[in-house]
């Protein structure tokens, strides 16, 4: 649709679903059943001390736990048994999948909460505090973003030694590299909205520079910011999936979509789906972000045209 409508609609729903999945990965793929008997006794969700003597009634719509090995089901094609195959080591490529999708997209999402703090509460400084200020700003906001932020998060997670480093800390690391954007959208709509009546009523009022940025001002830059977070999430996403296939952020035997790549290439010749359904994952993900910000951009047009008729 020409106001956006539909392609926000697109956007939101894929992200929705890969969201849900991810978040019930716990109770969709497991090795625990839905339901079972145990001792003649029912029981939902049984712990897994009892699961060896329990009869399955109901079971989770993928049996398996991520970190399940069964050598003897070792790069199995997808089947019956294991919908996506199994890697090298028998692990189901589903549950996998499922779990690591948790990781990839809460990497994702601290990053772009970060970048969006850091680059509001910059970019608000730099459209409010005079021309020294945002100069200074305006230039550290350039030497960052001098530094893609694979380059960058690759420098710092180097340090993260054998063990890796949680979904958290990756996601702050990617988010320190990519805020600039963001910051300089927030600027020039500060810097814009400076000079409106609301500003000036503001200032009649006694409020004092950063009350008025904050509380009056950022609301209005905000919203024109959330077009380049929705393409940044996406691109911190492609840069987590980037950090584990090299090595780096999340590593096994935790999953990620960035480390199922990897295991993809190393066994990519013999098993196929390794990369195929990683890949697919972060895809659509990368897809529903953008289209999230298509959308989000046309019905922001849509909503300024009307106002520049008027005026």
């Amino acid at each position: 649709m020409a106001d956006g409508r539909g392609t926000l609609a697109a956007g939101a729903g894929i992200l929705a679903l890969l969201g849900l999945l991810a978040a019930a990965a716990p109770v969709l793929a497991s090795g625990r059943p839905w339901l079972a008997r145990v001792d003649g006794r029912l029981a939902v969700r049984p712990p897994a001390r009892v699961v060896g003597r329990a009869e399955v009634l109901v079971p989770a719509p993928v049996p398996y736990d991520p970190d399940r090995i069964d050598l003897a089901r070792a790069l199995e094609p997808p089947g019956p048994d294991h919908p996506l195959g199994t890697d090298a080591q028998g692990r189901d490529v589903a549950s996998r999948l499922l779990h690591g999708g948790r990781r990839s997209l809460a990497a994702g999402a601290v990053a772009t909460a970060l970048a969006l703090a850091i680059g509001a509460a910059l970019g608000t400084g730099a459209g409010i505090l005079g021309p020294a200020a945002d100069t200074i700003l305006a230039r550290a906001a350039d030497a960052v973003h001098a530094f893609p932020a694979l380059v960058g998060a690759i420098a710092l997670l180097g340090f993260g030694g054998p063990g890796g480093w949680p979904a958290g800390r990756v996601g702050v690391v990617i988010g320190l590299f990519a805020w600039p954007t963001l910051f300089r959208y927030v600027r020039a709509e500060v810097r814009r909205w400076s000079g409106s009546d609301l500003a000036a009523a503001a200032r009649a009022s006694g409020a004092g520079p950063w009350r008025i940025g904050l509380r009056h001002l950022l609301p209005h830059a905000l919203t024109p910011a959330l077009v380049p977070a929705s393409f940044l999430a996406g691109g911190a996403v492609l840069v987590e999936a980037g950090l584990g296939f090299l090595g780096l952020g999340i590593r096994p035997p935790e999953p990620s979509w960035g480390n199922l790549l990897r295991d993809g290439m190393l066994d990519g010749a013999r098993a196929w789906w390794l990369a195929l359904f990683p890949g697919l994952a972060v895809f659509l993900t990368v897809l529903g972000f953008h289209l999230l910000a298509e959308g989000l951009r046309r019905r922001l047009s849509a909503r300024d045209e009307p106002s520049a008729r008027a005026r």
